[in-house]
């Protein structure tokens, strides 16, 4: 009989479990396998997400070696995939008469020991080689050899007797092999055959891996929050500091173009407005009482004999007078009257919202706070008096005539004697000393 066909009795004889498991099918053993992994799949996943890594390599390892260590197990599953033509059912004589024609199973030039078990190698491809025994005086030397999951087809062993099976890959096979008879016809035997995966090729190991690649990415990720943070905070308070000396920067360059402009408004000797700051000012108010309609009265103040000090006692003492007569007009006048120095020893003052009768008054105030009190000078106090010309505006005269009014007071007054008022209609007050 051909090799790889039963005699009709064996399936007869089969149960019908028996036919059901020997019913050709190219794929079952695929299948099997294929299901068995996924289950175990799925199993490693669960109790590697519910044990926290505690619970996980016991269970995974026992789950996915069960194949490789369970002998039984793997000899059903491929007895389950062989076709009923390559199973017949024959005696435990004739089937260890089959395992006696195999001398040598090595595995990477390994020797493996093989019982009804099977044989497992590994961990990892290689190079399996199966050595058969020489023929016994009388028996037949035809021997069939088919390895499921690899060979299509059975093949002739040959005279050498020796299967070589190069980088042979992690799984489940089976080694069938028969020898020829001449009457009873052809006895089939097979050898299950496992090749352990290497661990990092398990799925344990690469959900384990998988697992704590996203506790490495979670930690990285947590570290790089927390590094922007406080880079984002570092810089916020940059901008912080950055904004503050912006701001303290732009309070004293503030400060330092308003010191520049009352430099460039004021008199660097007296303090008071210098003589264009004390012409705009009055040009101001003068429109403001054009368009209010509200008086105007302007001061024209000179010290006397001031020349004569200058040269009696220099320039410094003529110096400390002229600064003192300015703090004294300060304390005089109103917070909206302001002075300005003219020009030499000359002085404006304007006193806004004033009536001529008060500016009289106004100007008897200022030169006596000049000449009731002595002046304190480095040479000692020094008496020193002033004249003053009020003028007060009509509504309508522009401010060069104002000005002019003023001066023409002043030198009736300085007519008059000098230490005394007088305003545009020749009106007194006070008299010389």
């Amino acid at each position: 009989m051909p090799a790889g066909q039963a005699r009709p009795g064996d399936i007869a004889g089969r149960t019908e479990q028996e036919r059901e498991l020997c019913a050709p099918s190219g794929s079952a053993s695929v299948r099997e396998r294929g299901c068995s992994s996924s289950r175990c799949q799925v199993l490693v996943t669960l109790l590697l997400l519910g044990g926290l890594f505690g619970l996980l390599t016991p269970a995974c390892s026992a789950a996915d070696r069960s194949d490789a260590t369970d002998p039984n197990r793997a000899y059903w599953l491929i007895n389950a995939a062989r076709p009923a033509a390559t199973h017949p059912a024959h005696s435990e004589i004739q089937a260890a008469h089959l395992r006696s024609l195999v001398e040598q199973v090595r595995f990477n030039q390994t020797p493996l020991s093989f019982d009804q078990g099977g044989v497992t190698a590994g961990p990892g491809a290689g190079d399996l080689e199966i050595e058969f025994a020489s023929p016994a005086a009388g028996a037949s030397d035809s021997l069939h050899y088919k390895l499921v999951g690899v060979d299509q087809d059975w093949k002739d062993a040959g005279k050498e007797r020796e299967v070589i099976y190069s980088h042979l890959a992690p799984g489940h096979y089976e080694f069938d092999f028969e020898q020829g008879e001449n009457e009873k016809g052809s006895i089939a035997e097979g050898i299950p055959i496992t090749v352990i995966e290497p661990y990092w090729q398990t799925g344990w190991f690469r959900s384990v891996c998988a697992i704590y690649l996203m506790f490495v990415i979670l930690i990285l990720h947590k570290l790089r929050v927390r590094h922007l943070v406080r880079h984002a905070l570092k810089l916020q308070e940059i901008v912080n500091q950055t904004r503050a000396e912006l701001t303290l920067a732009a309070k004293v360059a503030g400060d330092a173009q308003e010191a520049l402009k009352e430099q460039a408004l004021k008199d660097s000797l007296t303090g008071l407005w210098n003589r264009r700051a004390i012409f705009a000012m009055l040009e101001r108010e003068v429109c403001r009482a054009q368009r209010d309609r509200f008086p105007i009265t302007l001061l024209m103040l000179d010290l006397d004999h001031f020349k004569q000090i200058n040269d009696t006692h220099g320039h410094l003492i003529g110096d400390e007078v002229l600064r003192e007569t300015a703090g004294r007009l300060i304390e005089a006048m109103r917070p909206y009257d302001f002075a300005g120095r003219y020009g030499g020893e000359e002085f404006l003052i304007v006193l806004p919202s004033c009536s001529p009768l008060n500016g009289l008054r106004r100007a008897e105030a200022f030169r006596r706070a000049i000449a009731e009190r002595p002046v304190p000078t480095a040479l000692g106090p020094m008496a020193v008096t002033c004249s003053l010309g009020v003028a007060a505006y009509d509504g309508s005269m522009p401010t060069e005539d104002l000005i002019h009014q003023a001066d023409e007071a002043l030198y009736r007054a300085k007519r008059m004697g000098r230490n005394c008022v007088c305003d545009g209609e020749q009106r007194a007050v006070a008299g010389r000393r």
